[in-house]
């Protein structure tokens, strides 16, 4: 990766040339299902620095009233966007499409850090080599379906190789289920 967000590939002549890399949106939001808790992401210097902030808003007869504010770990924000009802925040990979430290996080409705796995610990729950993942996935490295939220509202169910993961909201635990 050189300077400008540009990774460099060697042409059939010799030369070399510059791939880019497809930027986020500049501020991307998620909303629950009943619209009480939005999400905001996005990059307050056009994507010059490299990481986004976050911020996690509470719309109710009050008015919108910020919960929470913070930088995020991931190269560029993440991928995918979850809010639920409660207001814990599920955060899916990097944008950029490379194995991830950040594959999957919860943060609680306080912002809280309740779950923080990267793709290898993704990887060995769900008990399949690593290139079977990869050859399941189609929304990014590891994912094969959108992630979904129970009807219970009590857990976040994630399909990769063939298996399922299912994160628990309340405690923040990952298991996986065939």
């Amino acid at each position: 990766m050189v300077a400008g967000g540009h990774a460099l590939a060697a042409e059939a002549s010799g030369r070399v040339r510059a791939d880019r890399i497809v930027l986020p949106p500049e501020r991307r939001t998620s909303e629950s299902p009943s619209g009480r808790f939005v999400l905001t992401v996005e990059s307050r210097d056009g994507w010059r620095s490299r990481y986004a902030l976050a911020t996690l808003r509470l719309h109710d007869d009050a008015g919108p009233r910020m919960l929470w504010q913070k930088q995020l770990p991931h190269e560029r924000g993440p991928r995918h966007l979850l809010v639920t009802d409660a207001g814990q925040t599920v955060l899916v990979d990097e944008w950029i499409n490379v194995p991830s430290r950040h594959a999957l996080m919860l943060l609680a409705v306080d912002g809280t850090e309740m779950a923080h796995l990267g793709l290898d610990a993704l990887v060995q729950l769900l008990g399949v080599p690593r290139r079977a993942v990869a050859d399941h996935a189609r929304l990014g490295i590891w994912l094969s379906a959108p992630p979904m939220v129970a009807a219970d509202g009590r857990s976040v169910r994630f399909e990769a190789a063939g298996r399922a993961l299912l994160m628990n909201l309340s405690e923040g635990s990952v298991t996986a289920r065939d």
